[in-house]
Formats: C-alpha cells, sequence, structure tokens
C-alpha cells in the first residue's frame, strides 16, 4: 500500500512537471492549442496500429501501419489521431465481396519513439521527397509532438522538440513552398489553416484529409456542418493564407444553407410528376448537390461520375435537348456543387465546383460540344465565355434543326467528331460517313485529325481508304500521318510500308536516345512483317545509342512473336505473321544483341521480368528470343543476374556454334558460400567495354574493391574519384553490384565507354542510378549535370540514402544496383 501511494504520488507529481518547465515562449502557444479541439491525448494509448487487407481463401493481401493515439475505443472499432492531427477510424472487422478488412493495434512506448524524431530533426536527410504529400506542415507536426510530451508529462522531450521546432521554416505544400516567420503562433496559424482548407474543400465533396483525398468517395455531411468547418478557419487561424478564401466561400454556404431551409424538399416521385419546365428548373436547382468523382491527376471532376447514375446531373442528361436553355441560363451560376476537383492530390490544388461547371459538363454530355478551351481567364469570364457559345449552339440549333447542325459542325473538322456521329448516326445513319469525309480534309489540328482517323477507320468504302491515304502523305503532323498509316497496315494498304519507310527514312535525327515517333516507327516496321520492313529497322544498328537499340529488339521480340506490346508509344497497328526472310533476319540481329550489355537510364516502366535501366539489351534479346523459338533459347522470368547472365551466353553461344563463330568464354562458377556476416563481401570484380592498364589508377581503385564489403557509398566514392580525375580515354563509367541469394557474395561489373577526351573545362555530365533488393525498388535516375556537381558526394545522396534502406534486408536477400556517369 505504501509502494502504491508513492508511486500514485510521483504520477501526481510528474503530471505538474509540464507547467513548472515550459518556457515563456512555449506556454502561450501550448494553452491556445489546447483550445482548438483536437482530442486529448493525457492519458491515450500510444500504439502501432495495423490495417490488415485479407482474401476469403485465408491470403493476406496487404497490410497498412500507422502510429498514433487511440483516443476512442468501442467493441467494433477505434480511432486514432495521427502525428499529422487527422484521426482516422478502424473498425475491427469488415468484410465485402473481396476482402475482409481487419483493424487491430498493439501499445507501444510515446517517449521512446518521440525521443528518436529528435536525431532525424537535428541532422535531416538530404531527400527532398521524405515529405512528399505530407498534408501538415512540419514545423506543426514537430510542434504538435512537442505539445503531447507537454501534455503527458515528458516536459525534457516537449523542451528539445520546441526548440527543433522553431529552427523550422513554414511549409505549406510539402517540399514545395516554405517560408521563415519568426513568431511560433503565426507560423501555426498559417499551417493548421492550410490544413484545415484543405480538409473542409475536401469535406464538400465527401472526402477528408484522414479519409482520402477523392472527391466523392465518402458520406456526404450537410452543408451546415461544413460550413462550421469554414468558420472555425477564420475563426481560429485568422493569419492563414486562405482567410480570404474562407470567408468567400462562409458566405456562399450560408446563403445556400439559408436557400436549402426555404426551398421546399420534393421525393423522386414528386420531382417525376411536375410540368417538364418545372422538373427541369428543380433539377438545375439540385446540381447544388450533385457529387462527382475524379479518377485521374492531372485531370478533372466528373460531375456525372462514370457511368449511369439517377442524380440530378444524370435526369438532365436524360431529358437531352429540351433542358438545354435552363443549363445555358445555369452556366454562371457560382453556387456550389458538392463535387471538388483538384490538379494533383498531394498537394492543396482543390477546388469546389459550382453549379455553372457541372451545367456546362452536363451540357457538353447532351450536345457533345465543347463550349470553350482551358485557359488563363478568371472564372466568371471563363463561364461567360462558355454561356455565349452555347448561346450561338443553341441558336444554330434552332434555325437550322438538329441533324444539319451536326452534318455542318461534323463536317467542319474543328470539332470533336465523336459525340457528334453517335447523334448524327440516330438522326441519320446515311448523312455520317459524308460528314465524317468532309471534316477528316479539313482537320488541321493534329488531336482532331486523329479523332478522324478513328471515325474513317469503321468505314469500309473506297473513300474512307482513300481519305486515310491522303492523310497518311500529306498530313502536317507526324503523329497523324502515322496514326492514318497504322491504320491502312492492318488492311495490307500497298501504300502503307512505302509511306513507313519514307518517314523512317527522315527520322534519323537521334542515334542517342527515343522518343514517342522512333518507338512507333519501329513498332509499325515490325508489325508489318515483311522482310523489306525489318532489313530497313535493323539498318545502322551499331551506330544507335542503348535506348533505340532496347527499342528495336523490344520490338522486334513482340510483334514477330504476334504479342501485345508493353509501352504507350505502340502503334495502332496489329502485328502481321512475319516472312520467313523477315523472321530469321530478325532472329540474327537478336542473337547479335544479347552480347550488348548496355542500359538505358532514361525509360521507365518494362514489366515485371525486365524492368529498363536495370536489365540490359542483351537481356530483352534474350527474352525476345525465348519468345520466338522457346524450345531452342531458354529463359527464365524469375531468374537472378547470375543465372541470366548464363542463360544469355549459353543463347549467344548456341548461335555462334551454328554459325562457326569462336564462342564466348563461360561465366565464373560462385565462389564458395560465405557466413550470412560476409553477405555484402565484394568477391569478384570484372571489366566490360574496354581494357585499361594494370598500372592505371581507375585499375587500382577497382581491384581495390575486391575482397571489400560493399555499402551504399562504395559506387558514389569511386563515381566522384571519376569525375575529379576524368581519366584519359574514359568518357563512361557504370558500375553494376549483384548478389545472389546463396550467400556467395557481391559480384562488380565496371563497364566503360572507351573513346577520346572532348576538349573543354567543363563538360555536360550524365548521372543515371537504379535498382532493386528484393522486392523494394530504388526506382530508375537519370539526368544532366554540372562537373561541379558531378564531383559532389551530393550527387548521389537519393541513391545513398536508397541503397542504405534496401540493404538492411537480411543477407540472404537478392540485390542489383546500378550507377554510373559519362561525359558528353
Amino acid at each position: 500500500m505504501k509502494l502504491s501511494a508513492f508511486i500514485l504520488l510521483v504520477s501526481l507529481l510528474v503530471s505538474l512537471l509540464p507547467a513548472a518547465e515550459v518556457t515563456n515562449e512555449a506556454r502561450p502557444c501550448y494553452e491556445w492549442f489546447a483550445t482548438l479541439g483536437f482530442p486529448e491525448v493525457k492519458d491515450a494509448k500510444w500504439a502501432e496500429a495495423r490495417l490488415t487487407y485479407d482474401s476469403f481463401n485465408g491470403d493476406e493481401n496487404g497490410v497498412r501501419k500507422f502510429l498514433g493515439f487511440i483516443v476512442a475505443e468501442t467493441d467494433k472499432d477505434f480511432s486514432l489521431l495521427l502525428p499529422d492531427l487527422t484521426v482516422k477510424t478502424m473498425l475491427r472487422g469488415v468484410s465485402n465481396l473481396e476482402f475482409v478488412v481487419r483493424g487491430t493495434f498493439e501499445e507501444r512506448s510515446f517517449p521512446a519513439w518521440a525521443a528518436e524524431q529528435l536525431p532525424a530533426l537535428r541532422n535531416p536527410p538530404k531527400d527532398g521527397f521524405r515529405r512528399f504529400g505530407a498534408h501538415l506542415g512540419h514545423k506543426t507536426e514537430v510542434f504538435a509532438l512537442s505539445y503531447f510530451c507537454w501534455r503527458r508529462g515528458e516536459a525534457g522531450l516537449a523542451a528539445q522538440l520546441y526548440a527543433e521546432a522553431e529552427k523550422l521554416p513554414v511549409s505549406l505544400h510539402g517540399y514545395e513552398r516554405k517560408k521563415t516567420v519568426s513568431d511560433m503562433r503565426e507560423a501555426l496559424e498559417i499551417e493548421l489553416g492550410h490544413a484545415a482548407m484543405w480538409d473542409a474543400v475536401l469535406r464538400m465533396g465527401g472526402g477528408s484529409l484522414a479519409g482520402g483525398s477523392w472527391s466523392g468517395s465518402g458520406r456526404l455531411q450537410p452543408r451546415a456542418e461544413v460550413l462550421d468547418a469554414f468558420r472555425r478557419i477564420v475563426k481560429l487561424f485568422p493569419r492563414c493564407e486562405h482567410i480570404e478564401r474562407a470567408k468567400t466561400t462562409i458566405a456562399m454556404l450560408e446563403r445556400m444553407v439559408t436557400e436549402d431551409a426555404e426551398h421546399p424538399l420534393l421525393t423522386q416521385a414528386q420531382i417525376d410528376a411536375l410540368p417538364p419546365d418545372q422538373r427541369i428548373a428543380e433539377l438545375v436547382w439540385l446540381l447544388r448537390d450533385q457529387n462527382g468523382h475524379q479518377m485521374s491527376q492531372p485531370g478533372w471532376c466528373e460531375v456525372l461520375g462514370f457511368g449511369d447514375g439517377d442524380s440530378a446531373g444524370h435526369q438532365l442528361v436524360k431529358i437531352g435537348y429540351p433542358a438545354a436553355p435552363a443549363l445555358i441560363e445555369a452556366l454562371t451560376d457560382d453556387h456550389f456543387s458538392r463535387s471538388v476537383g483538384f490538379h494533383r492530390d498531394f498537394y492543396f490544388s482543390h477546388t469546389i465546383l459550382t453549379i455553372g461547371d457541372c451545367a456546362q459538363q452536363i451540357l457538353q454530355k447532351i450536345s457533345g460540344q465543347n463550349f470553350y478551351s482551358p485557359g488563363s481567364e478568371p472564372n466568371e469570364d471563363k463561364m461567360l465565355a462558355v454561356q455565349k457559345a452555347a448561346r450561338a449552339w443553341w441558336e444554330g440549333y434552332q434555325k437550322k434543326g438538329l441533324k444539319q447542325m451536326l452534318v455542318d459542325d461534323i463536317s467542319s473538322g474543328q470539332k470533336s467528331p465523336y459525340a457528334l456521329v453517335r447523334q448524327l448516326k440516330k438522326e441519320d445513319a446515311s448523312a455520317v460517313e459524308a460528314a465524317v469525309l468532309a471534316g477528316a480534309a479539313k482537320a488541321t489540328n493534329e488531336a482532331m485529325a486523329c479523332q478522324f482517323i478513328d471515325e474513317l477507320d469503321a468505314f469500309k468504302s473506297p473513300q474512307s481508304i482513300a481519305a486515310l491515304a491522303t492523310i497518311m502523305k500529306n498530313h502536317s503532323s507526324m503523329h497523324a500521318r502515322l496514326d492514318a498509316a497504322a491504320r491502312l497496315l492492318n488492311r495490307d494498304h500497298p501504300d502503307a510500308l512505302p509511306a513507313l519507310l519514307r518517314e523512317w527514312s527522315v527520322y534519323q535525327t537521334s542515334k542517342e536516345s527515343f522518343h514517342a515517333p522512333f518507338e512507333t516507327l519501329a513498332d509499325m516496321l515490325a508489325c508489318h512483317g515483311s522482310d523489306r520492313a525489318v532489313e530497313a529497322l535493323i539498318h545502322g544498328w551499331e551506330d544507335r545509342g542503348p535506348g533505340q537499340r532496347l527499342k528495336i529488339v523490344e520490338k522486334l521480340g513482340e510483334c514477330m512473336a504476334r504479342k501485345p506490346r508493353t509501352h504507350g508509344f505502340a502503334s495502332r497497328a496489329v502485328p502481321h505473321k512475319p516472312e520467313p526472310a523477315a523472321l530469321s533476319r530478325a532472329i540474327a540481329l537478336l542473337a547479335r544483341a544479347l552480347e550488348d550489355m548496355s542500359t538505358d537510364y532514361g525509360i521507365s516502366g518494362g514489366g515485371p521480368e525486365l524492368v529498363y535501366g536495370e536489365a540490359s539489351t542483351g537481356d530483352f534479346a534474350l527474352r525476345a528470343l525465348h519468345e520466338l523459338d522457346p524450345d531452342r533459347f531458354v529463359f527464365t522470368p524469375t531468374a537472378g543476374p547470375r543465372r541470366r547472365n548464363r542463360e544469355r551466353i549459353a543463347a549467344a553461344n548456341s548461335w555462334r556454334k551454328e554459325h562457326s563463330q569462336p564462342l564466348l568464354p563461360a561465366p565464373p562458377p560462385p565462389g564458395p558460400k560465405l557466413p550470412p556476416a560476409d553477405a555484402l563481401k565484394i568477391v569478384r570484380v570484372s571489366l566490360q567495354g574496354g581494357t585499361l592498364a594494370g598500372s592505371s589508377e581507375l585499375a587500382q581503385k577497382l581491384g581495390f574493391l575486391q575482397n571489400t564489403r560493399f555499402d551504399a557509398h562504395t559506387f558514389p566514392k569511386l563515381l566522384v574519384w571519376f569525375a575529379q580525375t576524368q581519366p584519359p580515354g574514359v568518357t563512361s563509367l557504370d558500375l553494376q553490384a549483384s548478389r545472389e541469394n546463396d550467400l556467395t557474395g557481391v559480384e562488380i561489373v565496371a563497364r566503360l565507354r572507351m573513346s577520346p577526351t572532348k576538349a573543354g573545362n567543363d563538360p555536360e555530365w550524365h548521372t543515371r542510378h537504379c535498382g532493386h533488393c528484393g522486392s523494394q525498388r530504388l526506382g530508375s535516375s537519370s539526368g544532366s549535370c554540372s562537373h561541379a556537381h558531378a564531383i559532389s558526394p551530393e550527387c548521389w545522396d537519393d541513391f545513398t540514402e536508397a541503397t542504405t534502406k534496401a540493404l538492411e534486408q537480411p543477407p540472404e536477400t537478392e540485390f542489383i544496383f546500378k550507377a554510373g556517369l559519362s561525359r558528353k
């Protein structure tokens, strides 16, 4: 009993410490923060919560982890106050058709976790993206952590964290905008007001910072409740940068709440029974509740969502043209809807769409017209321009009638034909082709021409095929010419290949990389499948850069095997069955490419088997050969670097033996198994792409790596030295470190590019790095830099930090890391 009383006394004394030890600067901020309405944490559990998604067969499909205070708890759910001051509620168990979602938590030590934050605050990592997408400014987040410590009696930690918070600048958009504000209270108002405004705007569309930034994803709060959220911003954070926007939003919402109370609420049956004009007016009024969705970024909020529905907007679309006059008048209505759009969801770019915005989308859906091309005008001027264009359209409709208006619009070649053609088919299907032919001949804009090409491709008449041929030969846009050529290639049109060969011969401007026209042309030549096309495709192979060689290899493999293409630049062409001579020529090129160990770091993607920037052109060639002749060429999708190398050399030697060529040396066998503690020992260093004198400093540097321990600084140190020293005759150094899962150590390959050193004191340098360790990928990064940056260790900070984290995995985890530097 005495011991218990003593513990109780100590606890009471500790609870009084914060008030006694808090600094004069921190006290008013803590006391003010305590009035803001955030959940109390003084006696709350600090916990790690897990949200687990399990399929019904018992497999664990995913786990999300959160740290925070348990501020509410029932048998069905619990709520977690996260460090960014959002509250996340997790159900203890809920199921749908695919998953069982389970929320659980385990209590952790809050003081220990808070103390762990101090080293990173005092010596922050240089990764500029580490707070990417943060809703709450870093200054306020650290202050809140200090406040939590103070409330829980951790006075020493509170003081240290408050001191670190004072040093931080105000951050409004994560890594994007920072400024210095000397007064802590003002800084907190700015950052908290920013987050509160972001959250309030999201709530208009049914989202929240806690629940997600996507609009239309949750329960819509009553307008009066959202109004209170904006009033809170003005009351509590008067110095935030959004204060004027908050005030104007409040004024509109107050007006709308009053209108809601005065407007009779009708059932759907009552709305349906209204006379047509009154029904349309009621539905336009109800657009204040239109709750749309945005599914891409950048993009826009679709107020009608995706698919059918029974909202007021959907009902207006079904009414169609009779609703147009009312919708035109509503285009300048600035009342808010319940739809929220944004540029990117990871920073505050969110806007509340108006009834006018909804009316515009609905009217465009009905008419198939785009009444406005986005510009820089203020929203009010924009909607006046939209309204003017819509009135002109309506006048034309009244004068000409629907059919003639549609014919004239399509024939102009200046308006998107898709929706117009669908409407004209309903009015008079016999008039469609003539209108499309007329419009296609006048469509000078690239995007518009491609839309007309889509429509022409649906017809089978000689006139439409002739129109495609004209576009293929004469259009000013290369993209449009190639799009038309793809449709004609699919029809085996005799003019398609000559047109492609002409484009290919003209488009030989870059040998270093590739972009859309190159890949599209390569795809179409490979799809054609003729020996003449393949011969043109592979001509000049040795002079091409790694990106172009890789893409030629990939396209030959996909199109010769008639597989789906992997990249967005693939053409609309359908792969033809290759001619025997074309197939033989392609296999010969691919066999030759097996020995090409170059990579292109400027390409993203590639697929689960081979990733651009990690896999070499030779690896892609092996996969292509396997797709063409799997019995002859072995390719194991899950192979590690060593096995993949063995398979590649075996395929190359098989080809060489058949053609009486000298064989490549077999790769060295793996070394002995090492203790787990030595799993990062460098057991082999090899050189490719050139020769170095044994006495050269670069050769010695590479030799010194043998039997050392590989770490995140191994490559950066050598590459910085390379930039500083610039060894004569070596213009590019690419390094690769790989480890299998058999504890046989790390193998390093250094690839050189040898050429005479160009004159000039400060050439442009090109950096690149990529890699993965187990399932953790570093990503692929490349870019140009000055010599001053190339000789700085900071040039490789992202690679070093990512590699450090990756190497924390178990010693049996396989990895491959690549980093390179070259002079231009």
